[in-house]
């Protein structure tokens, strides 16, 4: 039994040698990308020296058991879940969020921690052996006070990362008409995986088992080959989006007089017209249509959501479509429409086109036909 959790500590302690130093040889994009390399580093130091630790310390090992609500791993846990969530912040960082929202959240549990560490000087503290052991103590109680904060702070900061993924989402449509590939879907199904890992690795501190702890550690070498792949395939794009893109907040609408409204009307409605139809080409962003009428991107997407009731994307694939529907009466492929159009393939086109029109390509042209 001891050999056994000794080579998987192993294991653990080679995967993330390995990831180091594969984030060594990764180019830093800008300063919140190296910040999320730092937490990674940080995070893959941790299960090293845990690693180590519990190969040399592997007396517990023998009987396959351990204390319940043990202080360390609950400690191990809010640090490692902690920076977890930091790196996933950093990764989005076109949002310029404030990485103290994350620390505030953690606050409540790390300060009973501390105030844990500070009884122990004074206070007996019992051994929970199993649930039956739980004998309510002072000591005992701000175990389970420290095991509740931590589980709310962990799925708190799951949601936080959810709302800026949604804002991320927001932002980035309201700059690029073709931005599915700038979503960072991969991420969100990596803290998706990470909720469910991290609600299995609280569990594990009422089971007892080292059995179940150090599944709990391997599972997790896994979200950090997640993490450093991210960094390195996400790269690009983290690239793109952040030195183009100003963040533009819907929300603080940029203010206009009627006249000022009436004359960015006449522009949009003079570039849509245009014989260029500037709209149909592939990855055109609002700093484009900016640049091109001659109005401030900021002030242009602020009219477009008020105006239109939609951001750019939405507005950019409605005219689109127009165009789209004048093809499909003619005899051109799906796949000559789409290039065409300005979409990036045919998957593409045809997703807009359902969403927008409520059926396929195949079925709309089907229909026109039968109408002539």
């Amino acid at each position: 039994m001891n050999d056994f959790f000794s080579y998987t500590y192993v294991s653990v302690i080679s995967a993330c040698l390995v990831l180091v130093i594969m984030l060594l040889f990764t180019d830093t994009v800008n300063k919140n990308h190296g910040r999320a390399k730092i937490y990674l580093f940080v995070l893959l130091a941790m299960s090293i020296v845990q690693g180590i630790a519990h190969i040399m310390l592997a007396s517990p090992l023998t009987s396959g058991n351990i204390e319940l609500l043990h202080i360390y791993p609950m400690t191990s846990f809010g640090l490692k879940s902690m920076l977890a969530y930091l790196i996933l912040l950093s990764i989005m960082n076109v949002l310029e969020l404030k990485r103290n929202v994350i620390f505030k959240i953690y606050a409540l549990p790390f300060s009973l921690i501390l105030t844990y560490s500070i009884l122990y000087l004074f206070c007996d503290s019992i051994n929970i052996e199993s649930i039956d052991d739980i004998t309510l103590n002072v000591m005992v109680i701000v175990r389970l006070l420290i095991f509740f904060t931590l589980s709310a702070a962990f799925v708190t900061s799951f949601v936080v990362i959810y709302k800026s993924y949604l804002n991320y989402l927001n932002s980035v449509d309201n700059y690029y008409a073709d931005s599915e590939n700038m979503k960072l879907k991969k991420m969100m199904y990596v803290a998706l995986f990470y909720l469910v890992v991290g609600i299995l690795g609280l569990a594990s501190n009422f089971t007892g088992s080292v059995g179940f702890i150090s599944a709990f550690h391997s599972v997790n070498i896994i979200l950090y080959i997640a993490f450093v792949l991210m960094l390195i395939n996400e790269q690009k794009i983290v690239e793109k989006v952040s030195n183009e893109m100003e963040l533009i907040h819907v929300g603080n609408e940029e203010c206009t007089s009627d006249d000022e409204n009436d004359a960015i009307l006449d522009k949009i409605k003079n570039w849509v017209e245009n014989e260029e139809k500037q709209f149909l080409k592939q990855g055109i962003s609002i700093q484009e249509v900016s640049e091109s009428i001659k109005v401030g991107k900021r002030v242009l997407s602020s009219f477009i959501n008020r105006h239109y009731n939609m951001n750019f994307n939405t507005w950019i694939n409605t005219l689109r479509m127009e165009e789209v529907c004048k093809y499909l009466n003619d005899d051109y492929s799906f796949t000559e429409i789409a290039e065409m159009t300005g979409f990036t393939d045919l998957s593409s086109m045809s997703k807009i086109f359902k969403r927008m029109k409520g059926m396929t390509l195949t079925d709309y042209r089907k229909q026109q036909h039968f109408k002539q």
